[in-house]
């Protein structure tokens, strides 16, 4: 492309072959001359001459070669590039677009065009290590004014799900839910090209065997990504467009289902020869407006006029009976002509600012890598210092624990020492009657007193009353008195001359106890009473209440008893043996 015409939509003709044993006229009309000229002469009409800025005579090489090429160069240079093939149908807009992909010499711009792009790729990486590349393909068709994803999986039996077109913030045209394909080869991006082509809708008509009936559009997405802060990054969008042809229903044949097919080809056809005829009059305002009234025109929008670098292929039948068609596509790729776009290159800034964020972070990794080798040089110091820690901490644990046992052997002493002097306190208090406490931690002095008394009473049916007479410890007698009153609760007990006659029966009785008299004054600050029942399996025991300040305490305590199915040996224990002990406490403070 030169520089001159570097933002003008390059046309380029490809006229087909004439076939051979066609049921049609077979004479050429249209035929390419010198220097790009195009030359319809049929003998009946006006002969008419066309100039493009490429007329292809020979293989598919030729084509690539003129159009594929300059497309990668401003690819790589970070320029939107779109190549579109318009023409009727059956005149090569696949095959020269596509090809046979398999065959190398068959190949189509698109083949040609992706082995170029990953060889160029290959190239430019290992001249500089600083640069990334990445490739990406989605492949769409519009299909009687639906847009549907080619490369988007498929089930047999189900209509393909029709997607919607948007527009970005930056009035970018873009189709939602399209599918994007990371590609890291040429071989499988060829792959994704020929599946994505065999899932295209096409039928056979009487002009072609194989007619596409929808328009595809390919968009390969190129980003060049650079390491070194200095360098922008750059990205690109690179389209192939491949038409589907235009149609007249008097030679096509088509009915049904065909028929409403051709109806919307043509009709998105026609709005796209409407917007090339705006933008090549710079009517810019129509121009929107026809972009917007098809799917295909807004798809393409930037492709006219727009931010893009744009290559159209016109492909037309050479014979007289497709001269209509022809001269339709030859007009309208002379329109096609006269349109310049805004191109601009792609630069990523927000990338830039990426990778000056991540030159400070490897900045901060290195400086990080510093201080790690200086925290392990320190952590030898630390560690060195623990270990000396240690061991002064396990010397002063050991002499502390020879000193806690010091301690703990002066405190044995100290006890057993406490304890011979409390042991020779109560030796002197038994010897004058007293007993030295030595629960209480205030040491203070205490009189008690015991007596006992039998039941031989109460088993005969009789009330007694006792004045029993309180012996110290050492057995010897006080000048102390309990008082203590037993008698029956059988309401139907006589007194009885013999106890033995309560066999078999049960007794109910009462134990009183009233008071005390005579305690010695010195230990009358508190006095109780302790009534305790021997040759009980519970051991158990009452006390009365306190009395305060007094050397004769009453405490009036009661409490009844019962002894159940006297036998005669219970008989004869209880009559001869105390079932009852008491014990009064004086305390001096």
């Amino acid at each position: 492309m030169s520089d001159d015409a570097k933002s003008r939509v390059q046309v380029s003709l490809r006229i087909r072959p004439a076939k051979k044993g066609a049921r049609h006229s077979t004479k050429v009309v249209v035929r390419g001359a010198e220097g790009g000229d195009v030359v319809v002469d049929d003998e009946q009409r006006t002969k008419r001459v066309y100039h493009f800025d490429h007329v292809f005579s020979g293989g598919q090489a030729e084509v690539f070669e003129a159009i594929g090429r300059p497309m990668l160069r401003e690819a790589y240079k970070g320029f939107n590039v779109c190549l579109f093939a318009y023409g009727q149908t059956g005149s090569g807009k696949t095959y020269s677009l596509l090809g046979d992909m398999g065959c190398e010499e068959r190949a189509g711009v698109a083949p040609r065009f992706v082995r170029c792009l990953f060889d160029e790729a290959q190239r430019m990486v290992d001249e500089d290590a600083d640069l990334t590349i990445k490739v990406s393909l989605s492949m769409i068709e519009v299909y009687m004014e639906k847009v549907r994803d080619l490369l988007a999986p498929r089930q047999r039996g189900q209509e393909p799900e029709s997607l919607e077109i948007h527009e970005d913030p930056s009035r970018r045209v873009y189709v939602r839910g399209a599918s994007v394909h990371q590609v890291l080869s040429a071989e499988r991006m060829i792959e994704l090209l020929q599946k994505g082509n065999a899932n295209r809708q096409t039928a056979e008509t009487r002009m072609n065997e194989t007619s596409s009936r929808s328009h595809a559009i390919m968009q390969i997405s190129l980003s060049q990504e650079f390491a070194c802060v200095k360098k922008k990054d750059l990205e690109c969008v690179v389209s192939l467009v491949d038409l589907a042809g235009s149609e007249r229903q008097t030679k096509t044949e088509s009915s049904g289902q065909q028929f409403e097919e051709a109806k919307k080809i043509n009709h998105s056809l026609l709005m796209l020869g409407r917007a090339l005829n705006s933008f090549s009059d710079r009517k810019g305002s129509d121009a929107f407006i026809s972009l917007r009234e098809s799917k295909l025109t807004r798809l393409l929008s930037e492709s006219f006029g727009g931010n893009s670098k744009t290559w159209m292929l016109a492909t037309v039948s050479p014979t007289a009976f497709n001269l209509t068609e022809s001269i339709s596509t030859l007009d309208y790729a002379t329109n096609a002509m006269a349109i310049t776009n805004k191109a601009k290159v792609n630069s990523v800034f927000k990338s830039l600012e990426l990778k000056e964020l991540k030159a400070v972070v490897s900045s901060l990794e290195k400086q990080l890598e510093s201080l790690a080798a200086a925290r392990d040089a320190k952590e030898v110091d630390v560690a060195i210092l623990q270990e000396e820690r240690e061991a002064l901490r396990l010397a002063v644990h050991t002499a502390r624990s020879q000193d806690t046992a010091a301690q703990r052997l002066q405190s044995t002493v100290q006890h057993i020492q406490l304890g011979n002097i409390a042991l020779r306190r109560r030796v002197e208090a038994a010897e004058k009657r007293m007993i030295w406490s030595l629960d209480n931690e205030a040491s203070f002095l205490f009189y008690k007193g015991r007596c006992a008394i039998s039941l031989r009473g109460v088993l005969r049916g009789e009330k007694w009353a006792y004045r029993l007479a309180l012996l110290a410890e050492n057995g010897q007698a006080t000048s102390s008195t309990l008082h203590v009153q037993v008698f029956s609760l059988n309401k139907d007990l006589t007194v009885l001359e013999d106890p033995m006659e309560m066999v078999g029966r049960s007794i109910k009785f009462c134990l009183r106890i009233v008071g005390a008299e005579g305690l010695p004054p010195q230990f009358c600050r508190h006095s109780f009473c302790k009534l305790s029942l021997l040759f009980d399996q519970d051991n158990r025991y009452f006390t009365t209440s306190t009395a305060e300040d007094t050397t004769n305490p009453r405490w009036d305590l009661v409490k009844r008893f019962e002894l159940p199915h006297l036998t005669p040996e219970v008989i004869a224990h209880f009559n001869t043996h105390h079932l009852f002990t008491f014990e009064v406490f004086g305390f001096s403070t």
